[in-house]
């Protein structure tokens, strides 16, 4: 099987009711990464893993495979975290094409706490599943996403800059196309489902 990588943005759909969140803040943490340590303190019993904090369709699928695959989650908040990293409930998303350099310095000040780990990873599969909006961050985060992996699959709309040639594209519409190629990459990778 080899070492499997999954890169996937972070989903607007929570696994915490985000009303309980706002009710004890009076508002839900969003780019503000730097009162990280007093949200944890407010909201220490709504702390979890990304992996499972976010709780679209494709986080799903991740979690039914999470024994075989190493997750790193391009986050609106943190930057590039690690699937285990826990985090608060937030509510930010990246829906510009353009890249904000406002967010990609608090990142750096703040946030892409498992950056390093990614880049000195090496995966014999790598599956990256980003949006366009994300993947334009991405790409200003990654020196060289053609290292990830020996095979680099990119699930995408039309747009990838991710040029190399060991990767291989899947054009994919919208979340259910996703998630069924998704899927259907991590069982022949992986087998079926081991959670």
């Amino acid at each position: 099987m080899g070492k499997v990588l999954v890169v996937i943005n972070c989903g607007k759909t929570k696994s915490v009711d985000m009303n309980i969140v706002k009710a004890r803040l009076g508002k839900v943490p969003g780019f503000d990464l730097e009162n990280e340590d007093e949200y944890r303190r407010l909201l220490g019993d709504f702390v979890k893993p990304a992996i499972d904090m976010y709780d679209g369709p494709e986080f799903k699928v991740l979690r039914q495979f999470r024994r075989c695959i190493d997750t790193f989650i391009l986050s609106a908040r943190y930057g590039l975290i690690r699937g285990d990293r826990s985090i608060v409930p937030y509510d930010a998303y990246l829906s510009k094409a353009r890249v904000d350099e406002l967010i990609l310095d608090r990142w750096r000040r703040y946030g892409n706490w498992d950056l390093d780990r990614l880049v000195s990873g090496n995966w014999d599969v790598a599956i990256i599943r980003l949006s366009k909006a994300y993947l334009t961050y991405f790409m200003k985060v990654m020196e060289d996403p053609c290292k990830l992996g020996r095979e680099i699959h990119v699930l995408s709309g039309k747009y990838n800059p991710i040029k190399c040639n060991n990767v291989i594209d899947h054009h994919v519409r919208g979340i259910g196309d996703s998630r069924s190629v998704l899927r259907k990459l991590l069982e022949n990778i992986c087998g079926s489902s081991n959670q």
